[in-house]
């Protein structure tokens, strides 16, 4: 169990570690796309994981060795949470008009060879170097050249161990072109990186900005930042579901999306119970913003060509722009209503109820969820009668699903008040 500490965080700690989870689970949704441009045959994953690596540096540059490890545990988390919601989702029975839909063959082909892939290849080429070369010997930590060369030499590593994964069984058409071609590619972002990195550690020098000696206690929660990052990565789960069907009985199909979604829910609920509704807003922000770069790389990458022999995502160039907008407005209406809602119901009698505020909170933001997401997600796609019926279908789902998960949510509650509220108190007291 994750324990509750205050101590002190760096402003960039947690952007960085949301990046870094996204990237990879980005890497998971790109793992077969391949890419043609002027004669140059490579994968996407030549473009993601040096990123992966760029990532890396920052973190080792701006977070101490405490946060360094909570950043690799969270990755190594996000990508174990995410392949497994993914399957359980992809198996479960799909509505029978969606049967020839080509969602099948985007995020959802070979789940457990990208799972297996992408973990190793993390593993070894971040994960363990850190824990073995940085443990025992924090002088590493200290030397901006040590620094950049664990991150470029775990970003060769991470880049060619998870093509061996992917692509060696069963061989690809043209297998060594492609990998040379991909190596050129990420060798040419890292050595570039690398470059810039020492170019600003020589010329540039360290700015101090007043504002950011300001932070706010809930940042100083490790807590929080695992709470954030459970909730970003069910996110992202539900944006590689959305338009997938599942069908639950005759009468009664639901989107997958919508399935694991309530656990943001219980997230939401959790922080702005225990940390207020400033917190709560930072985490509707956090989704916002990784929603948005996410599917943004997500378009970018599928919008480059690929050649006819490997061409697996014509679908995304469809569903990512639809995606977008509605997405985006979902989640902001969803999370702003439920914290603003939170807060507010503590001014009334009904709310004192810590139950009863979780629930009216709760029942009004999914309304609106349903309301904005199945009308924006689905019109134009789908028949409106059918709209309806997955509408509904959601709305009573969710109402279970929240009216279930209050208990666990006053026993959470329970468990990290006492903890949080003391941890607050030393630090208003430092």
């Amino acid at each position: 169990m994750t324990t509750v500490s205050a101590a002190p965080q760096s402003r960039s700690y947690l952007p960085l570690t949301i990046s870094m989870m996204a990237c990879l689970i980005l890497l998971i949704n790109v793992s077969f796309k391949i890419i043609q441009i002027q004669g140059m045959v490579f994968t996407a994953s030549s473009l993601v994981c040096p990123l992966v690596a760029i990532i890396y540096l920052l973190v080792l540059k701006q977070c101490n060795f405490v946060q360094q490890r909570h950043v690799l545990h969270q990755s190594l988390l996000a990508l174990y949470l995410f392949s497994i919601g993914i399957y359980l989702l992809v198996n479960l029975p799909a509505a029978e008009y969606m049967h020839d839909n080509p969602a099948y063959q985007i995020v959802f082909e070979d789940i457990p060879k990208k799972f297996f892939a992408s973990t190793l290849a993390f593993g070894l080429s971040f994960y363990l170097p850190h824990l073995l070369c940085c443990a025992k010997r924090k002088e590493v930590l200290l030397s901006p050249k040590k620094r950049l060369l664990l991150a470029l030499s775990g970003g060769f590593f991470f880049f060619s161990l998870d093509f061996y994964l992917l692509f060696s069984e069963p061989h690809v058409h043209s297998f060594n072109r492609i990998y040379i071609d991909s190596l050129m590619i990420a060798a040419g972002i890292l050595f570039s990186a690398g470059i810039i990195y020492l170019g600003c550690l020589l010329f540039v020098r360290q700015l101090h900005w007043p504002f950011r000696k300001f932070l706010p206690d809930y940042l100083s929660h490790t807590l929080y930042h695992y709470l954030v990052g459970f909730a970003v990565t069910i996110m992202l789960i539900c944006l590689a579901c959305e338009y997938r069907l599942v069908s639950l009985s005759n009468e009664w199909t639901l989107a997958a999306s919508g399935l694991l979604f309530p656990l943001t829910f219980l997230i939401s609920n959790l922080i702005g119970e225990l940390y207020g509704y400033r917190a709560n807003l930072y985490l509707t922000v956090v989704l916002l913003v990784t929603e948005l770069l996410f599917d943004l790389l997500l378009m970018g990458a599928v919008a480059l060509p690929s050649p006819e022999f490997f061409n697996l995502n014509p679908f995304y160039s469809f569903i990512v722009p639809r995606r977008v907008p509605a997405a985006t407005l979902a989640l902001f209406v969803t999370f702003t209503s439920n914290a603003l809602c939170l807060e507010h119901l503590k001014k009334t009698e009904l709310g004192q109820s810590r139950s009863w505020r979780i629930l009216i909170a709760n029942v009004l933001a999914a309304s609106l969820l349903c309301l904005v997401n199945y009308s924006l997600l689905f019109g134009g796609i789908y028949p409106y009668e059918q709209i309806f019926h997955l509408a509904v279908n959601a709305w009573i789902y969710k109402l279970v699903a929240i009216t279930l998960g209050l208990p666990v949510a006053l026993w959470l509650y329970n468990l990290f008040s006492k903890q949080v509220q003391k941890s607050l108190s030393t630090i208003k007291q430092a």
